[in-house]
């Protein structure tokens, strides 16, 4: 098994967990504003990021279809003043889970698309390729753990861990 491979099968896996964090997720605590980021949020967050990241560059974005401008921003961004995270239209369950279903078949070529030991094509990643989808990883995954403790806590039984896919 190559590099590839293992890249493929984990980041698969963690999109499986966000997928069971989503269906795990009671619907009020979807778009639940007692929380500083809401959960529908947090998951197209690190949705954006994956597919950023797994991009050949800054410059050459492959982006799902329906995201929307400033929609991965967490808070207020001064590149986009207007945007407020709180007054956003959220993502339903069944659009997260085609952004989820989009990354799966993303994954399938991101890697052979690229060197590892070329620069990260983000400016503000100072890593090389490999790097990056290592970071990339660890973003999705803290995102993962984040949602599925608050599954946990709203209601009393947290979501599984999928070693492998």
């Amino acid at each position: 098994m190559n590099i590839t491979q293992h890249f493929q099968m984990q980041y698969g896996a963690a999109l499986e967990m966000m997928r069971t964090n989503v269906a795990a997720c009671p619907d009020e605590l979807w778009n639940d504003p007692q929380y500083g980021n809401r959960f529908w949020h947090i998951a197209y967050h690190s949705l954006f990021y994956t597919a950023f990241y797994l991009s050949p560059s800054e410059a050459q974005p492959i982006l799902w279809s329906k995201c929307k401008p400033s929609y991965q921003m967490m808070g207020r961004w001064s590149q986009d003043p207007a945007y407020n995270p709180n007054e956003t239209t959220p993502y339903t369950k069944e659009e997260i889970n085609e952004f989820i279903d989009f990354l799966l078949e993303r994954i399938t070529v991101a890697f052979d698309e690229t060197d590892y030991d070329a620069p990260s094509g983000i400016s503000w990643i100072p890593f090389n390729r490999f790097g990056m989808y290592m970071y990339n990883l660890r973003h999705l995954q803290h995102h993962i753990g984040q949602l599925s403790e608050r599954v946990r806590q709203v209601t009393g039984s947290g979501t599984g861990w999928i070693g492998k896919v």
